[in-house]
């Protein structure tokens, strides 16, 4: 198809900010023209799409403590690949439009001295209502990727994360960091679909991960643990379509020195380390334990 695209993009943003309030504010317009030779071209779009932030410090005597929230519209154009590519372009798909509400609060410290040296707690609440959302993945006899367009998908799901960093000695650094989303994201585009309201296909309810890291010196230990919930490989939430959740263990160890003027990183991973089986996505295995020297 020989395609081409001319993209224009025109933005405009400002701040504001007073003793225990800030305020931003930002437009961008989003100009696309798509050209294919040999063949009757795609419409142009033009989008408009707004952002407001403000973040509150309520309490002055802790500064570390603020509320945040945003409203945010974005769009997505497809990639060539998603349109084009001879195995898995969609030429009919069209662009995703979101529509994002987010409320949370943050409290955000560095300690001058004592045991801790950092330490940071977050939680967020978020709503997305999804247009046209794009989702590729394996669908038919063969499993071949696949892009589609999800009609109208809504998005509920809460984040919350937190990082401690202690300093037992001058060069000792211990940080414990964790995170974990319950995201329920389904389909609501036509009651009469049988999937209508189920979750939309590989997007787990549950996920999280935890992550421990020690420093001393030029020296670095990371363990890493992620785990992903139960999810469905299909847009039907039934049995036949189940995919079972899984988790997987990480850990390395790396050495920073110089050399001379150059700086030099030596690191060893082994990754899966429980040398488990699982698979992202169906009929896909992951590596069991496997290496890697950088």
């Amino acid at each position: 198809a020989s395609p081409t695209r001319l993209s224009n993009f025109i933005a405009a943003a400002t701040a504001l900010e007073f003793p225990q309030v800030k305020v931003q504010a930002s437009a961008l317009g989003t100009f696309i023209h798509d050209r294919l030779k040999g063949q009757e071209s795609p419409s142009d779009k033009h989008v408009f799409t707004p952002a407001a932030f403000v973040s509150v410090t309520p309490l002055r005597s802790v500064k570390a403590l603020s509320l945040r929230a945003f409203y945010k519209r974005s769009f997505r154009m497809p990639t060539f690949n998603d349109l084009y590519y001879a195995d898995m372009g969609n030429s009919k798909l069209s662009p995703e439009r979101v529509a994002q509400y987010n409320v949370g609060i943050l409290y955000d410290t560095v300690p001058s001295s004592g045991l801790v040296a950092a330490a940071r707690l977050s939680a967020d609440v978020y709503y997305n209502r999804v247009k046209d959302k794009i989702v590729a993945y394996p669908k038919g006899q063969q499993f071949r990727w696949t892009m589609l367009n999800l009609g109208v998908v809504s998005i509920k799901g809460i984040d919350v994360s937190g990082l401690i960093t202690v300093r037992p000695l001058s060069e000792l650094y211990l940080t414990l960091r964790a995170q974990y989303t319950f995201q329920r994201a389904i389909d609501v585009t036509n009651p009469e679909d049988n999937f209508y309201r189920h979750q939309i296909p590989y997007i787990p309810r549950n996920s999280g991960s935890v992550v421990a890291n020690s420093q001393w010196r030029g020296w670095s230990l990371n363990y890493s643990w992620i785990y992903v919930g139960e999810r469905y490989n299909q847009q039907e939430n039934i049995r036949y379509n189940y995919t079972q959740p899984w988790y997987t263990s990480d850990i390395s160890a790396s050495y920073d020195f110089r050399l001379g003027k150059t700086g030099m990183r030596v690191l060893a991973e082994v990754n899966n380390l429980l040398s488990q089986d699982y698979a992202v996505i169906l009929n896909s295995p992951m590596p069991k334990g496997n290496y890697r020297f950088t």
